[in-house]
């Protein structure tokens, strides 16, 4: 057997036993052991490195390579610890964070639930990091191991719990982080920080876009380099939110949108006893809904700012069908707890043959097709 398939083996079946012990354990307590585990370098040498690649995956958005579409969504790796085992895992690039200015504990616990009848987790953290000093020590510590693996970088800010001016803490994080990773997300969208959605209404969206951007164009003029602006939004908006939203995205020329974070809504439609709890819910149970979003704001800013599709990929059918409503780039989370460290992997082998079928030479030409 090809040492390639002894390594996807090793790892499917290290991971397989790692779930079931890790099952055994609260959620947060299991979260934070797999981070420790696979942020120490004897483990992260001990990990094979499983990275198929394809012409067919290799694409170019906002002005950035990537060696495929897929990847790790932000929230779970906040402090940057593991970016090392996850470009050995395959990732296209990896987003940390959320990360706040200054290092807070988040909401009271227990704050992380399994819904397993539903594949779906519920969470209400509240923007739980180190604070963007650790951050920035952290990540410095990868870069190279990024670049040797071609795993892209990406930095997700928020505000902190109790800080006075939003908008202040995003501007001083871009200036703080803007050397670290190939671009920036503003994470507005967290259901468990108070007023922090708020920043998606009307006016405060408009004023808060056109901050960042002043901000990230005053730290590119003296930086001699421009990085892309991301904004991380909700699924959880009606026609006329989402209308307004991506013409303010164009006006301010904004360089891409991850759809979606989690949402507060849908729990009449689990099974899982656990979906009375307070938090938002990821998962299987949130791929419809943030495709509707996807798909719309698709359309509002037709195809002309680049949009990462997030929100229950389990498979690679799920990553096309993301692609399909408009997603350029694919990120997955709550999938790789339940699924394992072999799904980016998974995935990135069977998209392939999935645009080979449906008359697609490349991952770009599929992007956004069932709008055309």
């Amino acid at each position: 057997m090809p040492i390639m398939q002894l390594s996807e083996s090793y790892l499917k079946i290290a991971s397989n036993i790692a779930q079931k012990i890790l099952f055994t354990l609260d959620p947060e307590t299991a979260h934070d052991i797999a981070i420790n585990l696979l942020s120490s370098d004897f483990v992260s040498q001990l990990l094979p490195t499983i990275d198929y690649k394809h012409d067919s995956l290799k694409t170019n958005v906002m002005g950035i390579n990537f060696k495929n579409p897929i990847g790790l969504a932000a929230g779970f790796d906040k402090n940057a610890r593991i970016i090392t085992s996850m470009a050995k895992f395959g990732f296209g690039f990896v987003e940390c964070g959320t990360v706040t200015k200054y290092s807070q504990l988040g909401n009271p616990k227990p704050r992380i639930f399994r819904l397993v009848d539903d594949q779906a987790i519920i969470n209400a953290l509240g923007f739980n990091n180190r604070g963007y000093y650790e951050f920035i020590k952290n990540i410095s510590q990868q870069v190279k191991v990024a670049d040797e693996f071609k795993c892209n970088i990406g930095v997700n800010i928020g505000k902190n719990k109790n800080s006075r001016n939003a908008i202040d803490d995003y501007t001083y994080l871009i200036d703080k982080l803007y050397d670290y990773g190939q671009y920036i997300t503003i994470n507005i969208s967290s259901p468990n920080t108070p007023g922090l959605r708020d920043l998606q209404n009307d006016e405060s969206f408009n004023v808060l876009l056109e901050e960042i951007v002043q901000k990230r164009n005053k730290v590119a003029n003296e930086r001699n380099i421009t990085k892309p602006l991301v904004v991380k939004i909700a699924p959880d908006l009606d026609d006329s939110q989402i209308e307004f939203m991506a013409d303010r995205i164009l006006h301010h020329k904004i360089d891409g949108i991850i759809i979606s974070n989690t949402t507060i809504g849908m729990r009449h439609e689990l099974k899982s006893k656990n979906k009375v709890n307070f938090g938002g819910l990821s998962g299987a149970p949130l791929f419809n809904q943030s495709n509707y979003v996807l798909g719309e704001f698709y359309k509002h800013t037709k195809g002309q700012i680049p949009i990462i599709g997030a929100g229950g990929v389990f498979s690679a059918d799920d990553a096309f069908t993301k692609i399909a409503y408009g997603a350029s780039l694919v990120q997955i989370y709550t999938g790789f707890i339940y699924k394992g460290f072999t799904l980016v992997n998974d995935i990135c082998k069977k998209l392939p043959k999935i645009l080979e079928e449906r008359g697609f030479a490349n991952i770009s030409e599929a992007v956004g097709h069932l709008h055309k």
